[in-house]
């Protein structure tokens, strides 16, 4: 049986951390919290079990989302499962800003994949990591609903999910793109030419109270989802969609 991967963060890079936690919380309704270990260049976004990972290094001027990331709970039944899949797989190490983690790259062909990771220092926070939400932010945000990726096919990228995720997995098609859904949140694949991450969707419990908040920075409207105007994320496409408590 699959293990079960959950959506986990995104990371976001910007030229400066400070500006862009300012931003965040005055125009766009998100607290930031910057973390001690490296002030100057590291916080996240902290949403219930998840977050966005807002970090210095942008280096075309805007925010860019540039990598996304699935958590597991039990390394031995990830190698078991990889293993049985036919999954080309290497376990590491990662040291952050703040603690170390487990960091598995996976490999299917040419699809983009995510990195699986587990934190597991300090031992006392891995634990519960990512901790549930606490506060509120003014947005409403409360989860990462969704993360949008591009990839050169969606039906190869299809079929590399559910070797990862299993053969039952709810995969819904429609013109263009495929949701993939995770143990937490949804993968939203789109056939193009950037092989990333194209966009972020935060939960709400309530479109309606986002759009009271956020008001003239909120852009297009794309089915469930509002989308930020992209000036306002200086080219990030961040949205928001309503979803059960």
């Amino acid at each position: 049986m699959p293990v079960p991967l959950w959506l986990d963060h995104a990371s976001v890079a910007v030229p400066d951390l400070a500006d862009a936690v300012e931003h965040l919380d005055r125009r766009l309704g998100l607290r930031a919290t910057v973390s001690h270990a490296a002030p100057e260049r590291h916080s996240r976004v902290y949403l219930h079990r998840s977050y966005l990972e807002v970090s210095a290094g942008s280096t075309g001027g805007g925010w860019e989302a540039t990598m996304w990331f699935l958590r597991f709970d039990d390394p031995d039944a990830l190698r078991e499962h990889l293993d049985t899949a036919g999954i080309a797989y290497s376990f590491g190490e990662y040291e952050g800003v703040d603690g170390m983690w487990d960091d598995v790259e996976i490999r299917i062909g040419a699809v983009p994949l995510p990195t699986l990771i587990r934190r597991t220092a300090p031992v006392e926070v891995a634990r519960d990591w990512p901790p549930a939400l606490a506060g509120s932010h003014r947005s409403g945000a409360r989860t990462l609903a969704e993360v949008h990726v591009e990839v050169p096919s969606v039906r190869e990228a299809v079929e590399a999910y559910r070797t990862l995720l299993g053969r039952w997995q709810r995969v819904s098609l429609e013109t263009g793109r495929a949701r993939v859904s995770l143990a937490s949140g949804e993968l939203v694949l789109h056939e193009g030419g950037s092989d990333g991450v194209v966009g972020v969707v935060l939960g709400v419990a309530s479109l309606a109270a986002t759009r009271a908040e956020l008001r003239d920075r909120l852009g297009r409207d794309d089915g469930d989802t509002v989308w930020l105007d992209a000036a306002e994320t200086f080219g990030l496409r961040l949205g928001f969609t309503e979803v059960g408590s």
